[in-house]
């Protein structure tokens, strides 16, 4: 499971302002909270949309997010559905979404939007708390009756407290998701359940709004779905395997290839917390798993990557931190077309990193590349190589080949090279980046188990 580090700025300052300590901060699995709005998006024909909206959409329960980021999701979420002809699933797990409670720093409650939304489906709809967030005070010390502490619209404190239409009996569970205790938004409740006052006339507009951005947009403390679809089954253990080729099967491209993105950058989060990371490790891994993604530029993930080295340097040159970035820099990223990935074309910041690149997945057509581009092409060949990867779709920590579709390369190797390897390609490796001065500090790691590759 993921874990989603803490904003310690806004800790810091509600204890400066009130000199009292607060008890925790409350969190949750964030990409949970749109799993099944991506479902039914992918369901509808969403394709490559649902991923960067759900991406953004749960970055925004975050509790460095602005108090309307969550309702300008959901109205994304809701934009989407009526261009797949008003999917009726997309738009009621929209207005659920939109009443999931946000992670609380401090134990206090989160303040609520106020401005309407754009689309009328949203219109009364703010999110529930945490049972364990004080209902009397928000975050900041704010008590109850102060600006952010109402709903917009209602002109009195929620009665409950915590409640929200589709919970209207009061908090949730800490960390639980809304759209497991219920399927139903609560839009019968929207004017009798959760507050005193009337609820925020229509919004102007609820046209269906112009296609989604292919591109994914950076979460508000550093973009994708966890991804959009299902990670494959975990990969069985063999002792120091890697994974060879799979053969594939002459056509056209027929499909999207995609995985859990969150879980490529989970492990290097975990490794950077224990190392005393705190609240610099999860706005890093949101934006590097958000680079997986298709509509990724192709060294956004090699940039992600940079900053976690960056990061491990500060923190004493952090091993385990330093190796899942080499692992996490040659992790496959998605695919709109079944066809391989570009390769980055620039040198990487870190001499730690040279010479890294991603793999393929097993399913991607190996000689053509997104767009249709054949091998030998500018962006075919990884950065300081002179011929094509062979075998195609491999990398230094798959030399074999390409890795099954959707699985995670952290789950297939824990060593960023292969054994004895120098790289996957018959070409030079890039020179060493003149910024960085640090070895390769993770090749004697200990091998934890390969993939069955059948």
């Amino acid at each position: 499971m993921v874990k989603f580090s803490t904003s310690l700025v806004l800790a810091l300052t509600a204890i400066a302002v009130n000199a009292v300590p607060f008890e925790k901060r409350i969190a949750q699995t964030i990409s949970d909270s749109t799993q099944k709005w991506v479902a039914a998006c992918n369901k509808a024909g969403g394709g490559e949309q649902c991923s960067n909206i759900s991406v953004t959409a749960f970055s925004t329960l975050l509790a460095a997010a602005g108090p309307c980021d969550q309702q300008n999701s959901a109205d994304a979420m809701v934009d989407l559905a009526k261009q797949l002809n008003n999917d009726p699933d997309m738009i009621k797990f929209a207005q659920i979404f939109a009443q999931q409670p946000r992670n609380t720093p401090t134990s206090e409650s989160v303040p609520y939007c106020q401005q309407a939304p754009k689309n009328a489906e949203l219109n009364g709809l703010f999110q529930c708390q945490f049972q364990g967030a004080k209902q009397d005070t928000f975050v900041g010390g704010v008590k109850v009756g102060s600006p952010g502490t109402i709903p917009f619209g209602l002109t009195s404190p929620l009665s409950p407290p915590g409640s929200c239409p589709a919970n209207p009996t009061g908090p949730i569970p800490d960390g639980q998701q809304l759209s497991d205790i219920t399927q139903d938004p609560g839009l019968a409740n929207v004017k009798t359940g959760a507050g005193s006052g009337s609820v925020a006339p229509p919004a102007a507009s609820s046209a269906a709004a112009p296609p989604a951005a292919s591109s994914a947009e950076a979460p508000p403390a550093a973009s994708s779905v966890a991804a959009s679809s299902v990670a494959a089954p975990p990969a069985a253990s063999s002792p120091a395997a890697t994974c060879a080729p799979k053969t594939r099967k002459r056509g056209a491209m027929k499909k999207r290839i995609a995985q859990d993105t969150v879980a490529a950058a989970t492990p290097w989060e975990d490794a950077c917390t224990k190392a005393g990371g705190a609240d610099k490790c999860n706005p890093i891994a949101v934006t590097a798993f958000g680079t997986l993604l298709a509509a990724a530029d192709p060294c956004a993930q090699q940039d992600s990557a940079d900053a976690m080295i960056d990061l491990a340097k500060q923190l004493n040159n952090d091993p385990d931190m330093i190796r899942l970035a080499q692992i996490f820099a040659q992790q496959p990223r998605n695919t709109p077309t079944s066809q391989a990935v570009p390769y980055c074309q620039k040198a990487p910041k870190n001499a730690e990193l040279q010479g890294l690149f991603q793999c393929q997945f097993q399913g991607a057509s190996q000689d053509t590349f997104v767009g249709g581009v054949k091998v030998g092409s500018p962006g075919t060949i990884p950065f300081g190589l002179t011929a094509p990867v062979s075998p195609a779709g491999s990398c230094p920590a798959n030399p074999s080949g390409p890795i099954p579709d959707g699985q995670q390369l952290v789950d297939i190797t824990q060593q960023p090279k292969a054994a004895g390897g120098s790289g996957s390609a018959s070409g030079a490796a890039a020179p060493p980046a003149a910024s960085s001065s640090a070895t390769d500090s993770g090749d004697d790691a200990e091998d934890g188990g390969a993939a069955e590759c059948a």
